[in-house]
This record gives C-alpha cells, structure tokens and sequence, in this order.
C-alpha cells in the first residue's frame, strides 16, 4: 500500500488528502440535512425535499461557474473565494435557527461548495497530465474516504449539537484552503518553468512551434463529444440515485429495516475504499481503456437493476449493491478522464465543472423521475425503466468517440494564472 501511495507525484498525494478534508467536511452536513431540516426546524420531509432539490440546483450552477473562474480568473483565486464563501456560509448556519436565514445560507453553501468541486478534479489534470484515469481514481477514492469519515463525525458531532456539524463543516475548510495556499502555487510554478523537451531536436522543436501556431481544431468536435459523455453521465446518475430515494421507501416497504439499509452504503464505501485491487484487475482484463470502462460501468448498473427487479430479499439487495458500487467504481472516475483527455488547455476548469454539474442535474432529477415512475408502474416497472434507461447511457458513451475523433489537447502558451 506504502508502495502504491508513493507511485503517485507529491502534488496529487497533497491534492487526494485536500480530497479527504474536503468531502469530510462535507458529509458531515449531507447526511443529517433531512433530519435538521425535520426534527430541529420543524418543517415537513416534502419541504427538506425541495431544499435538497434547491441546493443541487445551486451546487450545479456553482459547478459550471467554478470551472470557468479556475479557467479565466486564477486557480488560487477561484479557490479562496469558494473556500472562503463555504466557511462563512457553515458557520452562519450553526448560528441560526430561522427557517428563512437557514435556506439562504444552505443555498449559498451548495453555490460554493459546486464551485470549489471541479476545481479539484480540474488540478488533477493540470499537475499530472499524463496520470489520465489514475490521478483521477485516486482523487475519487479519496472523496469517498472522506464521505465515510464525515458521516461517522456528523454523527459525533450532532450528538453534542447540530451546531457543530456545521462548524466541524468550516474547521475542515479552513484546513483545505492551507493546504491549497501551501500547495498550489510551488507546483503550478514548477509547471511553469517545466522544460517542454529539453533534449528535442532543433528540426523537432521547429516542426512543434509551427503545430503550436496553428488554429485550435473546431470546437463542434470537442462538444460534440462532450454532450454524449455528459448524457450518459446524466442518465448513469439518474439510475444511481434511485438507491437513496426510492429504493429506501420501498426496501422499508418490505420489512427491510433502516440499519440494514444503512449498512448497504457501509458496503458501498468498504467497496470503494477496499476495493481497488479488484476493480484494477477487472479493468486490465476487460476495460483497458477508458470508453471501454465506462460502457462496461453501463452494463454492470443495467445487471443491478435486473437483479433487483427479481428480488425482494435483503440478500439481494446486497448483491444488487455490490453489483452497482462496481459500476460506480467503473464509470464515475472513467468520465472526467475521458473529458481531459481531449480538453483544450486552459479549459480544464470548465469543462471538469461542466461534467461535475451534470452529476449534480442526474441527483436533481433522478428522485422526481423515480417517484413519477414508481407511483405509476410500482418497483418492478420502475427497475426494468431503469435498466432500460442504463443501456441507454452505453449507447451515449459508445457514441461519444465518434464525435472525438481528430480531437486532441491543443496547448495554449500563456503563464499559468494563480
């Protein structure tokens, strides 16, 4: 494991563990929202609902507008307001008990944390270009670290007071943004002053200056492609977010109680965490590309909803879990991949908002589709709609090459902004 960790550049060890504070921090609010927003503010779970569906809505245009911020004004610009946007907004909310000032600030809390997001995934590009998949996954892993570290401390720290599930939320930012101070600008200078080849021919770096000067391929190509990528992500979350909405209804419909339902995410982020070496094996036997493990992700949520839809036992339903955190594992860290990989530069930071926003539409409409869909056709038709619906994303990543073809990073001379 030491060894491993090691393999990894220093920038994307410090960006992972920035990871894991962040998501930390994160899910020390995430998982106690409904209960706040019920118990504590006294409101109905239809109105939670529609909070949670409102904070979304902000995480995804704090995506988009994040993206293009790390882009335009400067990385470590974009990350200080975001970050500093995040710590005020936490520590006003541990502050107040008013239904109005709460969903101010919980909006503006999903507004900057959406812009701080892709920021993250964006400086795993730009410090290691040539990482592709694997600086990503290592970002993804340690997302996850942190969302089971920060449920076991909201916990913790909503024994003692909801108050502090907000405050632990601003600490664990304040931490972030040091170590983002700290780091980001040794290794974006050292980028910087980087020899491009120093050992290149003087023919081969004639030959590279006239390519350098030559106009950008047509944007089409690389939107195009982009769309496709961004549809099958939409359609993968829509089938993903079932497991946190309707499927807990239903499984409780069933006599399943909810510390057996809880303990399906204690599987989930075991698998993810533990996992690695399994899904490293099964990528270098049947997806050793990235298309080819995104459109086998697709096909392995397609099975979960299979298995589901001939289950009503908790043994299934711990298979269909296991079945669907391995198409996670598949497809979440193979998209933005995927993305880089033909991403202008000095287009990172928008384009990894634009596929982190995407996540964040899947988790808007996926619960008010489900819900649509349950109530007309009942679980099994809602299972089969959505292994329906999963097919439909490997033919959006299938077709996403088509659009790509010919495209590829065009670099842009300029100083890197901080």
């Amino acid at each position: 494991m030491k060894e491993k960790w090691e393999s990894y550049p220093s920038s994307i060890r410090l960006l992972a563990i920035a990871a894991i504070i962040f998501s930390t921090g994160m899910a020390c609010i995430w998982p106690l929202v409904t209960i706040y927003i019920h118990d504590y503010l006294g409101k109905p779970l239809t109105v939670a609902g529609f909070l949670l569906l409102l904070n979304q809505g902000a995480f995804l245009i704090g995506s988009v507008a994040g993206g293009m911020l790390f882009d335009r004004w400067g990385k470590m610009r974009t990350i200080i307001l975001s970050s500093a946007g995040i710590i005020a907004m936490s520590t006003s909310l541990g502050f107040t008990d008013d239904f109005t000032l709460y969903t101010i600030f919980f909006l503006l809390n999903g507004l900057f944390y959406g812009t701080l997001s892709p920021v993250i995934n964006a400086l795993a590009v730009v410090l290691w270009p040539e990482g592709g998949r694997k600086g990503l996954n290592m970002i993804y892993v340690a997302q996850n670290a942190g969302v089971a570290a920060g449920s076991a401390l909201g916990g913790v720290l909503a024994s003692v007071s909801f108050a502090w599930t907000f405050f632990g939320n601003a600490i664990t930012q304040v931490i972030v943004l040091v170590l983002f101070a700290v780091m980001l600008p040794r290794y974006v200078k050292s980028l910087a002053l980087k020899p491009q080849s120093p050992e290149m021919p003087a023919q081969e770096a004639g030959k590279a200056e006239m390519l350098l000067s030559q106009p950008a391929p047509a944007k089409k190509v690389v939107w195009g492609a982009l769309l496709m990528l961004c549809a099958g992500l939409l359609i993968s979350w829509i089938v993903y977010v079932q497991w946190t909405t309707v499927l807990s209804a239903y499984m409780q419909s069933l006599g399943i109680s909810l510390r057996q339902y809880s303990f399906l995410w204690t599987i989930n982020g075991g698998l993810i965490l533990f996992g690695q070496p399994l899904i490293a094996w099964v990528i270098s036997r049947f997806a050793r590309t990235l298309k080819a493990q995104m459109l086998l992700g697709s096909y392995v949520f397609v099975l979960s909803m299979l298995i589901l839809s001939q289950t009503t036992s908790y043994t299934g339903f711990v298979a269909a879990m296991f079945v669907m955190t391995l198409g996670e594992m598949l497809v979440w860290p193979a998209v933005p991949a995927v993305a880089a990989e033909y991403t202008p530069e000095g287009q990172e930071g928008f384009i990894q908002g634009l596929v982190s926003g995407t996540g964040s539409a899947g988790r808007m409409l996926g619960p008010l589709l489900g819900a649509f869909i349950f109530q007309t056709f009942q679980a099994e038709g809602l299972l089969y709609i959505m292994a329906g619906l999963a097919l439909l994303s490997v033919l959006f990543f299938a077709l996403h090459s088509s659009f790509q073809k010919g495209s590829h990073r065009v670099p842009v001379q300029t100083a890197e902004k901080l």
